[in-house]
């Protein structure tokens, strides 16, 4: 009678607890169950709420590696316009900084140090940031006088005496009503090379080409 009553005390305690429960009863009085229903509740219960967990985890993941994509697209557009306006500034002529001295400038500069004809100046494009200035003195004889593009200062010199066509060169332009400089200040824009070549001179203005007779300070884009 007493392991009846266990029995469905048990029992009533599974249907109560929403739920059935086996239990298992030895033939003594104090055998126990193999789980509690209150147990047996709490483990379904606790399988239920672990798919809800799951799916907010896959969400996480699939925002997480949305947003990280989002952030590479990002970095991706900011390097290509970066690059961009890198080609453009290099196109401009941006590379080549003639500091605080105009081509004019470092002429006169060169001009005072050694007295001549000019028959270039080039801005040098390896960092060096100085103007590069022949000066033709008579015959072949050429002397390279380096000028600093930020002060203005002759900073070294280079004396030529066998120089290919220097003296053809110094015939033509001794004479010209254009000189180096007035071919330089004949061009709008940061001027970064002046050059005389077959019969005329030859002007950069960044990437754009320019020319002037020797006669008039007229200049021409070329191309």
């Amino acid at each position: 009678m007493k392991r009846n009553a266990v029995i469905a005390a048990l029992t009533a305690v599974a249907v109560i607890g929403g739920g059935a429960a086996a239990v298992a009863v030895s033939s003594g009085d104090d055998a126990p169950a193999t789980a509690s229903p209150a147990d047996r509740v709490s483990l379904v219960s606790g399988q239920e709420s672990a798919a809800p967990a799951d799916r907010d985890d896959d969400q996480d993941d699939d925002r997480d590696a949305k947003g990280e994509d989002d952030r590479d697209d990002r970095d991706d557009r900011r390097d290509d316009d970066k690059d961009d306006q890198d080609d453009r500034r290099d196109d401009k002529g941006a590379a080549a900084d003639p500091g605080n001295v105009t081509a004019a400038q470092a002429i006169a500069a060169a001009l005072k140090h050694t007295s001549g004809t000019v028959l270039s100046a080039d801005l040098d494009d390896d960092g060096d940031r100085r103007w590069e200035v022949e000066v033709a003195t008579g015959g072949s004889t050429v002397h390279e006088i380096d000028v600093d593009s930020t002060t203005g200062k002759v900073v070294r010199t280079e004396t030529d005496r066998d120089e290919d066509d220097a003296a053809a060169e110094l015939k033509a332009v001794k004479g010209a009503k254009v000189s180096a400089r007035d071919a330089a200040a004949a061009v709008d824009g940061t001027v970064t090379s002046v050059e005389f070549d077959d019969g005329r001179w030859e002007v950069e203005v960044g990437e754009a080409d320019w020319t002037v007779p020797l006669d008039t300070p007229r200049a021409s884009r070329e191309g």
